[in-house]
């Protein structure tokens, strides 16, 4: 009985160690196959329309959520020019009002080119020798639950997210360095049809079929 008994406890061990081995080889293989990350989201390029000139904004023509064609007017300030669109796509953002008081470098509103709507991933510095331009993507978007799509990664940045955004020093005033793991951003383009023009900003999970 006691020997039935070590038996049966050996083979409980002995699958254990083939479910861990499984598990690791599954992980280890992926690891060397893709790459996978969440630190993603729909993107597409923003234009910021100034103003133009100092006065009262005697016109607007459009509203968050309106489309335009370049060089549409979309607004006048009194005795400036007229404020147009500089390229086809969707007003984002518009916080002015008529009749309001604007600076020459007031944002009158903030255009979307919608018609390349893309996914951005941050991959780190760690990885970014392994992603290269055609490779394939699955993707995931959480305004689409349950659903994968086909795509690939058309672009990557030659410089890093902090230094695009205005943060890349680590020194502090003291003088010391403290090392951060750098993010470059690579543009992952959608192959299948998909509607991303309402979804601009939302997230998504990304895998890069290294092989």
């Amino acid at each position: 009985m006691i020997k039935k008994n070590r038996n049966i406890i050996f083979g409980i061990i002995g699958v254990i160690i083939l479910v861990g081995v499984g598990v690791w080889y599954y992980l280890y293989w992926q690891s060397q196959n893709y790459f996978n990350t969440e630190n993603s989201k729909v993107a597409a390029e923003l234009y910021s329309v100034a103003a133009g000139a100092n006065g009262k904004l005697v016109k607007l023509n459009v509203t968050e959520g309106s489309s335009v064609k370049k060089n549409e007017v979309i607004a006048r300030v009194e005795n400036g020019p007229y404020v147009r669109s500089p390229i086809d796509g969707q007003v984002v953002q518009c916080s002015v009002v008529q009749d309001q008081m604007l600076a020459q470098t007031s944002i009158v509103a903030v255009i979307a080119d919608t018609y390349n709507v893309y996914v951005k991933a941050n991959v780190e510095e760690t990885d970014i020798t392994r992603i290269k331009a055609g490779q394939s993507v699955s993707v995931k978007l959480d305004a689409y639950p349950g659903q994968k799509f086909n795509a690939h990664v058309d672009e990557i940045e030659s410089i890093t997210q902090s230094t695009l955004s205005g943060n890349a020093t680590s020194f502090s005033t003291s003088g010391t360095y403290t090392k951060v793991t750098q993010l470059i951003p690579v543009k992952i383009v959608i192959d299948d049809a998909v509607d991303l023009t309402g979804i601009i900003g939302t997230n998504a999970t990304i895998s890069i079929k290294l092989r």
